[in-house]
């Protein structure tokens, strides 16, 4: 079978035939039927990464074969490759994603493969859900990202009626926008330099849509807040250049959530006095939870959050270095799938 590597050495992935993985009891065989290509699947690709090899989490398919009692071949199912033990110090004070068994759980090969093996463990834990029928391949794909951007809300204390600032109007940039209007944002002020990226900010609903080198941002958030600035300031690029950028939207009492992930070694200098004087709090957030996927899965099948309309461009599997490509070409995609 065919699947998605990253080429040895970095700068770029390639397709590889590799043989189909062997179940053992209590796992499931899933043929993938979409995978989303985020951020992270870019850092792993081209960058200098900070999370975990594997490629394509953002996955979706049907069971082809099963060795437990709970799944049978020809389930729709999403799968998220990690899971909490539920039982250790941090899964008991509610920091799942810093549970120690959380990145020792994976899918095998990856999720860009045209099979791949769900282990025991990530069975019995509850990271795979069936579909329900109303719920198609393309909104699946977006369980696992806009489960990571829920929990970033959640962390961040964000309440209907908040202003929000985003900086980085990528794929989950967008998501931020769409799920941010659906739970009551009173402002959504979105910044970037594509202005593709931010005529879509404008399509999905964004407040306030700038080009940071064309226009003052800050002065544009401070102006739509009576001059306060907004509560929560959104990070959502994985370069931290724009950080004192989103850190002067904020007002006084406001939260700085960092949410894109930064390379490693990636530094920044920040006016600690101002962070003092002002009391300005500081939340990052990593990944996501059984607890989340399940929460998007039941607002995507309900209706309340439509998440498709953010696809750009479709590719088979045989096509992947082609999606990786397209999408870390800001000036022309938004949300890149896979699709088998």
């Amino acid at each position: 079978m065919r699947a998605v590597f990253v080429r040895p050495g970095g700068g770029g992935v390639e397709v590889r035939d590799v043989d189909v993985p062997e179940i053992g009891e209590g796992e499931i065989l899933v043929r993938m039927r979409v995978c989303g290509i985020d951020g992270t699947d870019l850092e792993k690709a081209f960058g200098r990464p900070i999370t975990p090899p594997m490629l394509g989490h953002e996955v979706a398919g049907e069971v082809v074969e099963s060795k437990t009692s709970e799944f049978r071949p020809g389930d729709r199912v999403f799968v998220h490759h990690h899971v909490f033990c539920g039982r250790c110090y941090y899964c008991l004070h509610g920091s799942y994603t810093m549970c120690p068994l959380f990145l020792k759980t994976t899918i095998e090969p990856c999720g860009l493969a045209e099979y791949f093996r769900v282990p025991r463990t990530n069975v019995e834990r509850g990271a795979v859900l069936k579909l329900p029928d109303n719920v198609g391949w393309e909104e699946a794909a977006f369980i696992e990202p806009s489960a990571c951007v829920l929990r970033a809300i959640n962390r961040a204390g964000f309440r209907p009626g908040d202003s929000v600032s985003i900086v980085g109007v990528g794929p989950t940039g967008a998501i931020f926008i769409r799920l941010l209007k659906s739970f009551g944002a009173s402002v959504v002020a979105a910044a970037d330099l594509s202005s593709f990226r931010l005529e879509a900010a404008r399509r999905l609903g964004a407040d306030i849509v700038v080009n940071p080198l064309e226009a003052d941002f800050p002065e544009e958030c401070r102006g739509a807040t009576d001059g306060r600035g907004v509560d929560i300031g959104v990070l959502a690029t994985p370069t931290v250049k724009p950080l004192q950028t989103v850190l002067d939207t904020i007002r006084k009492g406001g939260v700085l959530l960092i949410f894109g992930a930064p390379e490693k070694g990636e530094k920044a200098e920040i006016d600690f006095s101002k962070l003092f004087l002002r009391e300005t709090n500081i939340v990052t957030s990593y990944s996501t939870s059984e607890v989340e996927t399940n929460l998007m899965l039941s607002l995507i099948a309900s209706g309340r959050v439509s998440l498709r309309d953010l696809i750009t461009h479709r590719f088979r599997l045989e096509e992947a270095e082609e999606a990786f490509q397209t999408a870390r070409d800001a000036g022309r995609s938004l949300k890149v799938v896979v699709e088998a």
